[in-house]
């Protein structure tokens, strides 16, 4: 389902989904463990203000059907085995990124959010979604989020 952080109670919502984990709680799939898949949300938001240098490696496929149906929270086939690959600039696991515990993943998490819903602007484009507004962010960060967070069954 589409939803965004910049409407009325979704922020909420989330930051309660993110309070659910525990220190042991554990992914469905995938290789990250609760402390990196948070710190991974916070860094893939980082790319909204552009504070991670990223290469264009969009193509007419990814700035159009791609965009639309992760903008819009549609779960490609795959999503829900973790066949779905991140950037290696926001690959916590592969670029061997010392976590914090969880407590403290969490607060760095919601400060980014609070960041991303005070910004007037954001950055204009995506690594892989090309042209992106404001709107187009606050769409991302839910899914992106929603993704992770159903991956760690909360």
């Amino acid at each position: 389902m589409k939803h965004s952080i910049f409407e009325p109670g979704i922020k909420q919502g989330l930051f309660e989904r993110v309070d659910m984990l525990k220190a042991d709680t554990k992914g469905r799939w995938g290789k990250l463990n609760v402390e990196q898949m948070v710190r991974h949300l916070t860094e893939a938001n980082r790319m909204a203000f552009a504070e991670i240098p990223m290469p264009d490696r969009s193509n007419l496929l990814t700035r159009t059907l791609f965009k639309w149906m992760f903008l819009h929270n549609i779960k490609p086939p795959g999503r829900d085995k973790g066949n779905i690959k991140t950037f290696p600039e926001v690959d916590v696991v592969q670029l061997g990124s010392v976590v914090d515990d969880l407590e403290t993943e969490q607060k760095r998490y919601k400060a980014i959010i609070e960041r991303l819903l005070a910004a007037p602007k954001l950055h204009p484009a995506h690594t892989v979604f090309g042209k992106m507004t404001r709107e187009d962010w606050g769409l991302l960060a839910y899914a992106h989020a929603d993704y992770h967070l159903t991956q760690f069954g909360v």
